[in-house]
Order: C-alpha cells, then sequence, then structure tokens
C-alpha cells in the first residue's frame, strides 16, 4: 500500500475506504486531494477516541480553523460533508451536515481572459528561458506545455501526464487517459501545434521511447502541477498578462480563453452557437453543456462584434455616440 494511504488514528481503514469510494466514483483524488483528507484524519485523532467516528465538535473545529482563506474554508467544509455523508451511509451515527452547509458559496470571481497577443509574449517569454542544471530543457518542456494547454484547452492535470505514446504526431491527435470522470478522449492537434511536437520530441531524444513523460522531471516522472504553476506564474507576471488586482492570470485562466477563442473563432465561420457548444463540450471533455457555459465570457471584442452585427438592422437599440 503506498504510504500516501497512511493515515494517523484509529479510523485509518476508514479514511483509506473513502478515498477508494471517490475513486470508484471517476474521480482522480491523488496528491492534494490526498493531503486534505490526511488533515482530516489528523484532526479526528487528536481527539478521544469516538465510535462515531467524526463528532459535531469534530467537524465543526475542522470547519472553522481560523486564519483560513475563505477558499480554503469551503475546501474544509466540503471535505467535512462529503467524510460525513460516507459515514452515514456506513450505519455510524456521526456528525449530521446542517443543510444549508451543504450550499456552494456564492463567488465574485472572473477569470482573466487572455488575448492571442498576450499569450504570444507568454509563450514568447518561455521560449526564451534559460536552461539551468536543475531545469536543462526548460525553453522546449514550458514552450510545449503553454502550446498544448493554447491550442486544445486541456486541464494542467491531464497534460502533465501524456506520454509520447499519447501524443500521435503521424494522426495529430493527442489521447488523453483517465481525465476528469475517468474518461479517456481524444484531442486533434492543429498543423503548427503537431509540427512543433515532433521537433520538441527530436530536441529531447525521446521521439522513439512511447513510455516517455512529454514533460519529465529531472527527479523522475513528469512535472509536478505546482512546480508548473509557479512557473507559468512566473511567466504571465514577465508577460504583464495580470488580472485587476494585479495578480498574474492562472494556468486555468488558459483553458478558460480557449473556450472564448474556440467559440470565437466557430462563429466567425458561421457557425450556430446551438451547433457550437456540444462540439466544444466534447472537445473538452465536458459531460453537459452547462459545463462549458461556466468557461464563457462576454469579452469586449466579442460584444463590439455583436453590436456591430446588429446595428444596421436595429439602429435605435445601439445609437452612435460621438
Amino acid at each position: 500500500m503506498s504510504a500516501d494511504f497512511h493515515f494517523p488514528g484509529l479510523h485509518s481503514q476508514l479514511f483509506v475506504e473513502f478515498i477508494a469510494y471517490k475513486r470508484s466514483l471517476g474521480m482522480q483524488y491523488d496528491g492534494r486531494s490526498v493531503r486534505q483528507v490526511r488533515l482530516l484524519a489528523t484532526h479526528i485523532a487528536g481527539f478521544p477516541a469516538d465510535p462515531r467516528v467524526m463528532t459535531s465538535q469534530m467537524a465543526e473545529t475542522f470547519i472553522d480553523q481560523p486564519a483560513k482563506k475563505p477558499a480554503t474554508v469551503w475546501k474544509y467544509r466540503s471535505l467535512a460533508i462529503q467524510f460525513a455523508r460516507f459515514l452515514l451511509e456506513r450505519g455510524f451515527d456521526c456528525w449530521r451536515p446542517p443543510d444549508d452547509l451543504a450550499m456552494v458559496p456564492v463567488t465574485q470571481f472572473v477569470p482573466r481572459i487572455i488575448t492571442v497577443e498576450e499569450m504570444a509574449r507568454v509563450i514568447g517569454g518561455a521560449d526564451r528561458l534559460a536552461p539551468h542544471p536543475c531545469s536543462p530543457f526548460a525553453p522546449q518542456v514550458y514552450g510545449m506545455l503553454l502550446r498544448v494547454l493554447w491550442c486544445c484547452g486541456t486541464r494542467i492535470g491531464e497534460t502533465l501526464k501524456l506520454t509520447v505514446a499519447d501524443v500521435n504526431t503521424v494522426d495529430g491527435v493527442i489521447t488523453l487517459h483517465k481525465t476528469k470522470g475517468g474518461k479517456t478522449r481524444l484531442v486533434p492537434m492543429s498543423r503548427s501545434l503537431n509540427k512543433f511536437a515532433a521537433g520538441y520530441f527530436y530536441q529531447l531524444g525521446i521521439e522513439h521511447d512511447l513510455n516517455a513523460w512529454v514533460f519529465p522531471s529531472l527527479k523522475g516522472g513528469h512535472l509536478s502541477c505546482e512546480a508548473v504553476r509557479h512557473r507559468i506564474c512566473g511567466l504571465m507576471r514577465g508577460a504583464n498578462v495580470t488580472a485587476d488586482s494585479g495578480r498574474p492570470a492562472r494556468i486555468h485562466d488558459i483553458r478558460h480563453s480557449y473556450a472564448v477563442s474556440a467559440l470565437a473563432q466557430m462563429q466567425s465561420q458561421g457557425m450556430d452557437p446551438y451547433t457550437c457548444l456540444p462540439l466544444l463540450a466534447a472537445f473538452m471533455g465536458h459531460e453537459a453543456i452547462r459545463h462549458t457555459e461556466y468557461y464563457l465570457r462576454l469579452t469586449p471584442a466579442t460584444a463590439a462584434r455583436i453590436i456591430n452585427a446588429d446595428a444596421s438592422a436595429h439602429p435605435s437599440i445601439y445609437p452612435r455616440v460621438d
């Protein structure tokens, strides 16, 4: 059994079963999720043993820990609720979450939609990274990674797990295995990305090693999400791609930007929005169109196109202001 599945306290096996249950539902539940479960297990282990496993005092003090950001509080709350439901289904008389506690908090967060010109600056910054003994192929690796994220709209986790065998440069198709929901999907590459990928494999000397990681780490395995977030955060800041708050754009903002750009491109080619959305949802790996709609935002450029398209037909709605 992996060391990741060693939890403190008398109820350690229940936490192992909880993770196995979550994975059986198609969730990855590794890395950060396992560490959060361990935090809950450690918290409960600090109380006297109780046959109920998690009492109201244990749950409420875990949720209401001081000096935590709102997003962190919500993660703790969500985990406590999920574990409580898991215990209740197994017959434990544990803490029962109040109905109003399960409500998802309203967030005012707005993703940073990145333009083509801005992303070109970010990718250019990656291509100019200086090689380092700890990261000799940094320019190639991050240049390739950013191009895949921008051109394919993939999630960072599923992208980092790609092997050479998953990137078919003959047919120009990327195969993503065990993505969100435990599914596999195919993502076509553009001609330029396909050509770049072939050259990238040659530069790293892995074109014939089908088991090699596309984004390898010198420590073995593939690059970690944490390391990549730190590096790309610096590239965003260096390219002056920031939000109104001044923080650099996030990696996931690239996926939001991809959705907005892809929809605009399909519509510019004359496709009906009701036709575009199902295609975009399938491409992005969404089970429902509403999940894709979450990624879409009305940008100034899109708003201008709508106004210009309707101005001649409805001049009174869009009056000209000089």
